[in-house]
């Protein structure tokens, strides 16, 4: 046996063994991003922060919207599960950090593929669109909860503290942070 395996020496780093195991976690983790945004695999995303998010179309089924029936008691805060069809779908959100205010942005679903989710609830604040149920919409005017077998949404902007999948789909998906300038940071810091 070689001393140098005997005893290891404290301090010290076999640097050949580190870039091998970085090198090979780099590799796994950009072959993992790449089937998720060409759309070989999915995943189960759960974001428990406020952000914005925007979709040119969104066409859903199962739709069943709750007013109230969130977690801590959010004031003003609705759950919406459905399974849902998203075009041109943009989530953001800006973040303070101790080095500035960045907005962070994904997008995902452009072109001829949307973006695909299973099992989405979604607590949301605020929702506008233009806006359609095509087999009809029941709603319990004791509860103001609403329940349709489809729905489908144009121009879409949501304001959801929360979003948690089952699974999702989000072909040609693009991470971007950018900083955001101090002058408009104030307004924007909500999302």
């Amino acid at each position: 046996m070689y001393p140098e395996m005997a005893m290891p020496m404290e301090g010290r780093t076999n640097w050949k063994v580190f870039a091998g195991v970085m090198a090979a976690g780099v590799t796994g983790i950009g072959a993992l991003t790449g089937m998720l945004m060409n759309g070989v695999v999915s995943a189960a995303v759960n974001l428990p922060v406020p952000f914005t998010v925007q979709a040119s179309s969104i066409q859903g089924s199962s739709f069943s919207l709750a007013p109230g029936q969130v977690p801590n008691q959010q004031e003003g805060a609705a759950q919406i599960q459905m399974d849902g069809t998203l075009q041109d779908m943009k989530i953001t959100k800006t973040v303070d950090t101790p080095l500035g205010t960045f907005q962070i942005s994904i997008s995902a679903g452009s072109g001829s593929t949307p973006a695909q989710a299973t099992g989405m609830t979604v607590y949301a604040s605020s929702l506008g669109g233009d806006t359609s149920f095509p087999n009809g919409l029941a709603m319990d005017a004791s509860t103001g909860q609403m329940q349709a077998s489809q729905l489908q949404m144009s121009n879409a902007t949501l304001q959801v503290p929360y979003l948690s999948t089952q699974s999702i789909t989000l072909p040609g998906m693009s991470l971007s942070i950018q900083p955001v300038s101090s002058s408009s940071s104030s307004s924007s810091s909500g999302q």
